[in-house]
């Protein structure tokens, strides 16, 4: 049962490149890079590392970035994905843990869990709050981290339609979407980090506002799959 590690990535070449090298030092699942328009020199580190790399010609956003991932996951016949980001905000060294769980309990979907530490910066903590506390409302089940994008999906969760957001937001919605067609969560604790030098590529406002767009009109959303 194939598990392919998608990386989206943009404009972070410097915290990207310790992040391929942290996941080749422990040789796992596969691994996969989306390039969403960086104008910095991502593909190059990626050309350099010989990983497999999908590259979108502009900078389409995250949602599209992990939607390009889940479709060569499909076509080259994986059974599962892990999403990570290439900032260095998710330890490769936790790989092994998602994979031991998976062991376990193969059809559920893994979550990565942060604690709203002092060192989250305060709007992340405001927004992971809210978002977390809304989307438990609508899927009645408590979701305790609604933006960590450390996450394993089995495939077969992640049928046609998908969400089609194209930035932060499709991270939300996703999680109403498999919860609504019946996946069981689990969650693994992440540690909270947030490197120097990095910054959010997240729009606080137009954000927020597209998450509330997405949030009422959800309701009136059918999320069923198409069978294979």
């Amino acid at each position: 049962m194939k598990t392919l590690i998608i990386i989206p990535a943009y404009n972070c070449a410097d915290s990207l490149e310790r992040v391929i090298t942290a996941l080749k030092q422990n040789p796992g699942p596969d691994i996969l890079v989306v390039d969403d328009g960086s104008t910095d020199n991502c593909s190059q580190i990626i050309d350099r590392s010989g990983l497999p790399l999908i590259r979108h010609e502009r900078n389409r956003g995250k949602g599209a970035a992990l939607i390009s991932g889940f479709r060569y996951a499909k076509e080259h016949d994986y059974a599962t994905v892990i999403s990570m980001d290439g900032d260095s905000q998710h330890p490769a060294d936790l790989i092994p843990e998602f994979l031991a769980l998976h062991k376990h309990y193969p059809d559920a979907v893994l979550l990565g869990e942060r604690k709203r530490s002092p060192s989250m910066p305060l709007t992340r903590r405001l927004s992971n709050s809210i978002s977390a506390f809304l989307i438990s409302k609508r899927i009645r089940r408590k979701i305790y981290d609604a933006q960590c994008g450390f996450r394993l999906i089995p495939l077969k969760h992640l049928k046609d339609p998908l969400p089609r957001r194209p930035g932060f937001i499709f991270e939300s919605e996703l999680l109403i979407m498999l919860a609504l067609r019946k996946a069981d969560f689990l969650y693994i604790p992440v540690p909270t980090l947030y490197p120097q030098n990095s910054t959010s590529k997240m729009t606080y406002f137009s954000t927020t506002l597209g998450f509330i767009f997405m949030y009422i009109h959800s309701f009136f959303k059918s999320y069923r799959g198409k069978e294979a």
